[in-house]
């Protein structure tokens, strides 16, 4: 836990962390406030119960791709400092101590959300939805389910792959697992290798969408489908497997 608090001290002190928060924020206090604008079909959007969901659904995103970005150079910045030398000299395994700071990223990632749902906090107080704020509370859980698995896929990819492509592949598949319901129906409309070809993408991305809808039928008071949360909680449980199995090399 000392190896998972130090790394994100060092995330908290590179500021990182608070600029890209702060400018997801901005984006939805603009929007949510009516100085910024999201129009359907030419239509200025400001009904509360059709802004909230489109809103939410930016914050998810935003929240995804900060994940990617505050998870993508924690180990490999270890190993390239030397850090990491200190750290295994103390018979301290490679498996613990990718863990820790795993956890670092998780933690950050949290974070990052949790300041993200303060600005969706201040976009209900100013659309009278007092009454409806203890709603974020399942909400962010629920969302924080697709941040823990891109962080701890994220810190899976940046060991096994070189930056760039660790990067590379990650942003893919956040981008597959938000668009996951439009491959879905993609998928439905064409066929022979092409279909074969995307069912088997499918199979292989994390439903994020499927996650981020959960969260917005709560604040909905909809039904919530436990079947997507658990899918995506069984695809932490993978990742973290593989997060335990390989290993990195000095360099």
């Amino acid at each position: 836990m000392i190896i998972a608090i130090t790394a994100l001290k060092e995330k908290m002190r590179k500021k990182v962390l608070y600029i890209v928060s702060i400018l997801g924020g901005l984006i939805l206090v603009l929007f949510g406030t009516g100085t910024g604008s999201i129009s359907i079909d030419g239509t200025p959007v400001t009904d509360y119960k059709i802004l909230a969901p489109i809103l939410l659904t930016i914050l998810n995103a935003i929240s995804c791709v900060m994940a990617v970005v505050l998870s993508l150079d924690t180990i490999p910045n270890e190993y390239e400092r030397k850090t990491s030398h200190l750290v295994l000299i103390r018979k301290v395994s490679q498996t613990k101590y990718h863990a820790a700071l795993t956890i670092a990223n998780i933690m950050a990632g949290l974070l990052a959300e949790l300041i993200l749902f303060t600005a969706f906090l201040l976009f209900m107080i100013s659309q009278h939805q007092g009454c409806d704020i203890w709603r974020l509370v399942p909400a962010f859980f629920i969302s924080a389910i697709g941040v823990v698995l891109i962080c701890v896929m994220t810190s899976w990819l940046s060991i096994c792959l070189p930056r760039f492509f660790a990067g590379t592949f990650s942003v893919i598949i956040v981008l597959a697992g938000i668009f996951y319901n439009m491959l879905e129906l993609l998928n439905s409309i064409i066929g022979g290798f092409a279909g074969k070809l995307l069912k088997g993408i499918l199979y292989i991305v994390p439903d994020l969408h499927g996650i981020q809808k959960q969260a917005g039928s709560v604040l909905a008071s909809g039904t919530i489908e436990v079947h997507l949360l658990l899918k995506g909680l069984l695809w932490i449980y993978i990742f973290a497997i593989l997060l335990g199995l390989f290993k990195r090399k000095e360099v």
